[in-house]
């Protein structure tokens, strides 16, 4: 495929949709495939909009096709061969386990966990799971912008009925795995600790400092940029997992901020005050301390006067619907 061409088929999509079509009795007619996103927004993947019509219908299921960035120097920077495994993962293997879990356990309808999209399918490769992520790796997932989901204002932050709602997914999220540690120990091992611990190899990513050697200024800076990079890697981007402290530590999201967090509001829509949100990006993934996700969330996506004014309110918002979470469960 050339750069910049679309690589998926109605063929893969007839392979990937095949035990939900099959499931409801319906052929796959035809595909429709544009670029959801533009140049830049999403450098970490390729975003796909891709409406399947099928019969008998006449019906459309509009779905995101989520891919490799095209760019094999971004595919390396963003540690693809780890974070793709991560997210697939998570959709095939934890997202149903945290259903099962709460219906097993009959939470009800008011409290029951359900942030993250459906996934349709996904693969590690065209050639099968075992194969190195490549070009083909592919997960579709519905699309929530046709459903009336959307982002945050970033450059603004959260207002305090975003960050509340937030903040009960998060502590949700984080005890259901806590529950299963607890009451399935071997699930827990085989689901969430095999999604969390895909590790990058040491030498993974490009030389960052190389393009700045021309620089007349490099020499007299070069020791302190050497130093942030390391720490960088170390504290925050690595995708390695960590010593953790028991019994609290889950699976984290570890990018939760505006742009990963989708809000949908009611029939009129009033952006104070949403009614449902969806948690994506799930690239990152770990086991690790839950307040690395509301410690980032909270500095990176809520409005400054809510932080000021409202901070311990929050980590107490947070702890109450943990400590309920892990009681019903």
């Amino acid at each position: 495929m050339a750069e910049g061409s679309i690589n998926l088929t109605k063929q893969d999509l007839e392979e990937l949709l095949g035990p939900v079509l099959a499931k409801e009795c319906r052929t796959l007619e035809d595909i429709s495939v544009r670029y959801l996103t533009k140049p830049g927004e999403n450098y970490g993947s390729t975003m796909l909009a891709v409406d399947v019509n099928h019969t008998p219908g006449p019906r459309t299921l509009p779905l995101v096709a989520k891919m490799l960035p095209k760019s094999l120097a971004l595919r390396k920077i963003c540690q693809c061969e780890v974070t793709a495994r991560k997210e697939i993962y998570f959709y095939l293997l934890v997202r149903p386990a945290y259903e099962r879990i709460q219906k097993e356990n009959d939470v009800p309808e008011e409290k029951f966990l359900d942030v993250f999209p459906v996934c349709y399918g996904a693969w590690i490769s065209s050639r099968g799971d075992a194969a190195p992520v490549d070009e083909t790796s592919v997960i579709l997932l519905e699309n929530l912008k046709v459903q009336g989901f959307e982002c945050g204002d970033r450059f603004i932050g959260l207002n305090l009925p975003h960050c509340e709602l937030v903040v009960e997914k998060l502590a949700r999220f984080h005890a259901t795995a806590v529950a299963m540690k607890i009451k399935k120990p071997e699930e827990f091992k085989e689901i969430v600790v095999r999604t969390s611990v895909i590790v990058a190899e040491e030498d993974s990513g490009p030389n960052f400092t190389k393009p700045l050697e021309n620089v007349p200024e490099y020499d007299a800076m070069k020791e302190r940029i050497y130093t942030a990079l390391i720490k960088s890697k170390l504290h925050f981007t690595s995708l390695s997992p960590g010593p953790s402290r028991e019994p609290f530590a889950t699976l984290t999201h570890l990018d939760l901020w505006t742009n990963n967090i989708m809000f949908r509001y009611g029939s009129e829509p009033c952006k104070e005050n949403p009614v449902s949100l969806k948690l994506i990006d799930f690239q990152m993934t770990r086991y690790d301390s839950p307040a690395r996700d509301l410690l980032v969330f909270l500095y990176t996506s809520a409005h400054l006067e809510v932080l000021s004014q409202h901070y311990d309110r929050l980590v107490r918002f947070y702890y109450d619907n943990f400590v309920d979470c892990l009681r019903i469960l």
